[in-house]
């Protein structure tokens, strides 16, 4: 569950709401100058499925003893990211044999600062064990890629072809994936922070309270193999997100599905009773080029 505190509520995203999201903007992606993944059907599916573990575990409403309150996702012990991520990666795979390659990718790239260099520091748990673990579960899925994908691969591309392009791939999932986040916390309904600073966006996500100040995501390539550039976010106007520059075919419309809990001290069951009968409800945003002009 992704949890906001704000204005005396909690708002409560579950992750598959949040995958959800990340599918559409997979099935938006791709323009003059960002190229659209291939194949994709399956990398689609890998971004709308990329939490597929979290399905189970957000209908039982985890819960923060010490807070009495649900338990934000970043704060989940690192037993239990291993358990629900294994099973939401057997799900896919069973399906799509591509897309729970990517899915797999995702949840190891967790342990390993999304694969961005060789010993970045894991980002689920803090001790000497919750690491031994997590090595293991990078040693074991990595074995496991080496059979995958070979079934994966086809004749239609060299096999060097076909692993720059599943990398690149990987690293779309990770935009669309941070970006998906933004819009699950960041506030819908309040004007952009005029002439701040963009800030790397990522570290945030710990948080439960958000600003509308805008933020850079971490570099993407335009094509597998080829330049990488990094775009920025600015709520711009109420439900307005400016990107720049913009990876999108189109300007988009996107709706974020959450619950709205007081913001109080719980008993366990009481919370997942609430959460379980309320009724959803959805902000909206709006994703249009930082300069007007869609390319």
């Amino acid at each position: 569950m992704i949890v906001t505190r704000r204005g005396g509520a909690l708002q409560l995203v579950e992750q598959v709401e949040h995958g959800r999201i990340a599918g559409e903007l997979a099935g938006a992606w791709g323009n003059a100058a960002f190229e659209v993944p291939t194949p994709l059907h399956s990398v689609r599916t890998a971004a709308a499925r990329h939490d597929e573990g979290w399905r189970a575990w957000d209908a039982r409403v985890l819960f923060d003893e010490a807070e009495r309150r649900p338990l934000h996702f970043t704060d989940i012990d690192a037993g239990e990211h291993v358990r629900l991520y294994r099973q939401g990666v057997e799900q896919v795979s069973l399906a799509d044999l591509y897309s729970g390659v990517l899915v797999g990718m995702h949840w190891t790239g967790l342990y390993r600062g999304r694969w961005a260099a060789p010993g970045a520091a894991a980002r689920v748990g803090r001790s000497a064990e919750d690491r031994r673990l997590q090595d293991e579960v990078v040693a074991a899925e990595e074995l496991r890629w080496i059979d995958a994908k070979r079934r994966a691969w086809t004749s239609d591309e060299p096999r060097s072809v076909f692993e720059t392009q599943l990398w690149h791939n990987y690293e779309l999932l990770q935009f669309w994936d941070l970006l998906s986040l933004y819009l699950a916390v960041t506030p819908p309904d309040e004007p952009g922070t005029v002439g701040a600073a963009p800030q790397p966006w990522g570290p945030q996500l710990r948080r439960l309270e958000h600003g509308t100040g805008p933020v850079v995501l971490p570099p993407v390539p335009l094509r597998p193999g080829g330049e990488r550039v990094a775009v920025t976010v600015s709520a711009r106007a109420p439900g307005t997100a400016a990107l720049d520059p913009f990876p999108f075919r189109a300007p988009q419309e996107v709706a974020v599905e959450r619950v709205v809990v007081p913001d109080r001290e719980w008993s366990h069951a009481e919370l997942a009773d609430r959460v379980r009968r309320a009724r959803r409800s959805t902000v909206s945003w709006r994703l249009v080029p930082a300069d007007g002009v869609q390319r």
